[in-house]
C-alpha cells in the first residue's frame, strides 16, 4: 500500500510541476507586436493543457503541453533571421517594382522567406503599398499581408 501512495504522490509532484510550468509559459507571452515576424503570431495550440488536468486527463495534458512548447521552439526566428527578414521588407518596400519578389534564407538552419509587393497607393498624399511576407522555419509556414504607409520617410507598420 506504501507503494501506490508513494506513486500517487510522484504523480500529483509531476502534475503540479506540469501546471506551474505551464502557467509560466503562459505569462510569458506578449502583445507587443512591434516585432511581429518573430514569432509566428497565427500558432494555434494543439490544446489545453489546464482543460485536459481539469477533465481528469493528465495524460492528455502532459501530451498537449509537451507539443505545445515544442511548436513554440520551432515558430521562432533567431536574431540573424530577423534581421534578413526586416532587411528583405525594407529592401522590397523601397526598390522592388510590384510583384517583384525580395528573398532570404539562413543556410545555417532551415529558414528562409520571401517578400512581394503586391500593391502601390497613395492615401492622404503619403504614399503606402501592400506586401506579402513568407516565412519558413523547419517545416513550418507562416503567410501575412500588411498595409504600410510611408510617413517622414520612415514605413509606418
Amino acid at each position: 500500500m506504501g507503494g501506490v501512495t508513494n506513486l500517487i504522490k510522484k504523480i500529483k509532484t509531476k502534475a503540479f510541476f506540469l501546471i506551474i510550468i505551464s502557467l509560466i509559459f503562459t505569462n510569458c507571452t506578449t502583445t507587443n507586436h512591434t516585432k511581429t515576424e518573430k514569432k509566428i503570431l497565427d500558432y494555434k495550440s494543439s490544446g489545453s493543457a489546464l482543460n485536459a488536468l481539469s477533465l481528469g486527463v493528465p495524460g492528455a495534458a502532459i501530451l498537449f503541453l509537451t507539443v505545445d512548447i515544442n511548436n513554440y521552439r520551432r515558430f521562432n526566428l533567431n536574431d540573424k533571421e530577423i534581421k534578413m527578414h526586416t532587411d528583405a521588407i525594407q529592401i522590397a518596400l523601397n526598390h522592388a517594382p510590384n510583384g517583384e519578389i525580395v528573398r532570404w534564407h539562413n543556410g545555417d538552419r532551415l529558414a528562409s522567406g520571401k517578400i512581394r509587393v503586391v500593391k502601390t497607393y497613395y492615401k492622404n498624399d503619403r504614399y503606402c503599398r501592400i506586401f506579402q511576407s513568407y516565412i519558413k522555419l523547419n517545416g513550418a509556414e507562416k503567410h501575412n499581408t500588411k498595409h504600410v504607409c510611408k510617413v517622414n520617410n520612415v514605413w509606418e507598420f
